[in-house]
């Protein structure tokens, strides 16, 4: 399983991810988008976070 991440619709590494949204914020929202994938086999996921925009994560 890949997982790519997005901020604000540029690729971004998980790292710098983190740094811009916050660890917790990053960690919940990819547990979330992994059962979110294995319920419904979806594969792209968008979140919004006040204050700093869009996370896009994408797992292949």
């Amino acid at each position: 399983m890949t997982i790519t991440y997005k901020t604000n619709g540029w690729d971004t590494t998980k790292s710098l991810t983190e740094w811009y949204f916050g660890k917790a914020f990053v960690a919940s929202m990819t547990r979330k988008a992994k059962a979110e994938n294995r319920k419904t086999g979806e594969t792209k996921f968008r979140f919004f976070q006040a204050g700093t925009g869009f996370l896009t994560i994408e797992i292949k």
